[in-house]
């Protein structure tokens, strides 16, 4: 079996969902262009198909946006489009590295995408099942009440630890632009950064805030991901390919799992997610050097390494969704891209890890390595 490594991929700024500078750019437009930038600099070969991730793929997210936004770009490849939810861009990835292991691709294309400006969250059409909700009662319950949900199962998370911990991922991202680290990642299609990045932190406003989705609950706007517009793309590349480009390391895709909890404790879906994939590899929480946990809530976030037990100075150091931003299908991959990142400046052998927690209770985790070519 080959091995499948991902690229350092592209992004566009993550920008506030209806009022910010990507609320009248079409989500397929915005992907186009995100895929002629990428190409124009590929230097791997040419790609054979195209995978997408996206949370509600209809209106302009529809068609099968894959093979729209590449023919937007100006190539002719054949496009799937995938949906798990939040984590539909790192599924894509997922996909992508099965086709090049198991060598029906050389070169795949994988994005992700979501206007939760324009796009209706859960779909325009949407209507939930009484014969489901019968089996299940709580599998239509909304994201922010899973978040009170796990505060409640986790007490000794209060307000004020979520509060510490949000107001660390605006200081880290903010830290992260100083110094540079995002420059080749965003192509600043919108001609700002990421919006959401608050900093100087207000703690004092922040500990104000009405809770968000409870009367007496915990979890506030400020302890949340925001709505997002934005989009991601990379590549997925056999070795051979990337030595083909001249590159002498490489970030190699090594193992994925997914995991299921009660779907009122989604933002739990990471826990089972690596405990799967770390027990799989003969892995411990010390052996992850770099860790992206996608920040929904604060509360979940500390929830999950309540259980999983990461050094907590591996996680997110260039800050997370709280702060960068949320937009559903493309988060997964921007995770996937920053773990690209920051595992290129750790020796050979290095591992670094990807996870999600999923709407309906799911979870996803993706394992990389740094590689010597």
């Amino acid at each position: 079996m080959k091995r499948a490594f991902i690229t350092q991929g592209i992004r566009t700024a993550f920008t506030r969902a209806n009022k910010g500078a990507l609320a009248q750019t079409r989500p397929d437009d915005l992907l186009a262009e995100l895929f002629k930038s990428l190409l124009s600099n590929n230097k791997t070969g040419e790609a054979q198909e195209v995978i997408i991730g996206c949370a509600y793929p209809e209106g302009e997210q529809g068609y099968n946006i894959a093979r729209m936004a590449a023919l937007g770009a100006g190539v002719n490849l054949p496009g799937l489009t995938v949906n798990r939810l939040c984590a539909s861009s790192l599924e894509a990835v997922l996909l992508a590295s099965h086709r090049v292991k198991l060598g029906m691709s050389e070169v795949v294309l994988t994005g992700g995408v979501e206007s939760m400006s324009r796009i209706t969250r859960r779909g325009a059409g949407f209507s939930e099942s009484e014969a489901i909700a019968n089996v299940s009662p709580k599998a239509y319950v909304g994201m922010g009440d899973t978040a009170e949900y796990v505060a409640g199962k986790y007490p000794e998370i209060t307000r004020e630890i979520q509060e510490e911990f949000s107001a660390r991922s605006h200081e880290l991202a903010f830290k992260a632009y100083e110094a540079g680290y995002y420059e080749r990642q965003i192509q600043d299609l919108a001609g700002r950064g990421d919006e959401g990045i608050r900093y100087p932190v207000n703690r004092e406003k922040m500990s104000t805030l009405k809770p968000a989705f409870q009367e007496d609950g915990s979890v506030t706007a400020a302890t949340s991901s925001p709505l997002s517009d934005g989009a991601c793309a990379a590549l997925v590349v056999s070795e051979e390919c990337l030595k083909s480009a001249g590159e002498q390391d490489g970030i190699e895709i090594i193992d994925a799992a997914v995991g299921a909890v009660e779907p009122e404790l989604m933002g739990l879906g990471p826990v089972p997610a690596t405990r799967t994939l770390l027990k799989r590899q003969s892995l411990e929480a010390k052996d992850i050097r770099v860790v992206e946990m996608n920040e929904a809530f604060a509360v979940q976030v500390l929830a999950c390494n309540r259980e999983l037990s990461f050094d907590p100075d591996t996680i997110n150091c260039w800050g997370g969704a709280i702060a960068i931003g949320h937009p559903l299908g493309a988060s997964g991959l921007r995770l996937a891209m920053t773990v690209h990142d920051r595992l290129m400046s750790q020796e050979t052998g290095s591992l670094g890890l990807a996870t999600l927690c999923v709407g309906g209770g799911q979870g996803l985790s993706v394992l990389f390595r740094k590689t010597s070519l």
